[in-house]
């Protein structure tokens, strides 16, 4: 099943069976100006993050949710809540249909280990203005496995070989020309469940790396696993990392461990189409 089926086939019942976390929501907006600003949701899906953040922009802005896949678009709701505004746009990461330097923000939630990293990154770094920032959430390898899956599901870590180590990460931005890291932040989310809520889940496929089972492997595994947990209702802690870079500026930026230190904002300006 290539990852474009997989998306047609979940679209519908996306957003019920997977879990937003606010937490890095929260902290994306309150490293944006206060200010109406353009921005984009690469590799929006179903728009889950998209929505939560356009909740938070200042009036006035605009926020594109991008994807490659119709159907994960096509369950992107109403968008305008009458203080941002929100489009979908379909497209690839590696080549957006977008001006040079004309966003303040791309975003890309759960989403990084689908695309070319490298031209990602640079397409990133030509459609930042000066100042723009990139934030980057995800879950590295070291971090898949001590999710629930991780631990108690047979294959998954070895079925899912897309994810990206924070050192790749790291790497990669250093080596983007436009591009400067200046943080990379650890969130930690408690979870529970019950055995019938996360069997429904992975029957539902709410991560892509089941289709990479075979139908009679996933349905060993699934009863592999409900046999492994450890009662009627399971808890965990789930951890995952945000990295945030900014396109470059003629002003040196001072790092610090988790914190921005450089003041990033840009002329105020209306927002307008960004195509």
């Amino acid at each position: 099943m290539t990852v474009n089926d997989h998306f047609k086939l979940v679209a519908s019942v996306y957003d019920s069976l997977r879990t937003t976390d606010e937490a890095p929501v929260r902290r994306i907006r309150e490293l944006l100006p206060d200010r109406p600003v353009v921005g984009l949701d690469l590799g929006c899906g179903t728009g889950r993050y998209s929505r939560l953040l356009q909740s938070m922009l200042a009036d006035g802005s605009l926020l594109a949710a991008s994807d490659v896949s119709e159907a994960m678009l096509a369950e992107l709701p109403a968008a305008h809540d009458g203080r941002a505004l929100m489009v979908p746009l379909r497209c690839t990461a590696e080549q957006l249909p977008v001006r040079t330097g004309c966003l303040d923000l791309v975003m890309a939630f759960n989403s990084v280990h689908h695309f070319d990293l490298g031209r990602f990154l640079a397409e990133v770094a030509r459609v930042l203005r000066a100042g723009g920032r990139l934030f980057v959430y995800t879950r590295t390898p070291e971090q898949n496995a001590t999710t629930i899956w991780g631990r108690w599901f047979p294959g998954f870590t070895t079925h899912e070989q897309r994810l990206h180590s924070e050192a790749t990460l790291r790497d990669a931005v250093v080596r983007t020309r436009g591009l400067q890291l200046v943080d990379i932040q650890s969130f930690s989310h408690s979870r529970s469940s019950t055995p019938e809520r996360l069997r429904a889940q992975v029957e539902g496929r709410h991560y892509s790396t089941f289709s990479l089972y075979q139908p009679d492997e996933l349905r060993q595994a699934i009863a592999a696993f409900l046999a492994r947990l450890p009662g009627p209702e399971v808890s965990w802690v789930d951890e995952h990392l945000l990295l945030v870079a900014v396109a470059a500026t003629n002003a040196p930026l001072r790092i610090e461990s988790t914190t921005y230190s450089a003041s990033l904002s840009t002329p105020g300006r209306n927002p307008d189409d960004m195509a």
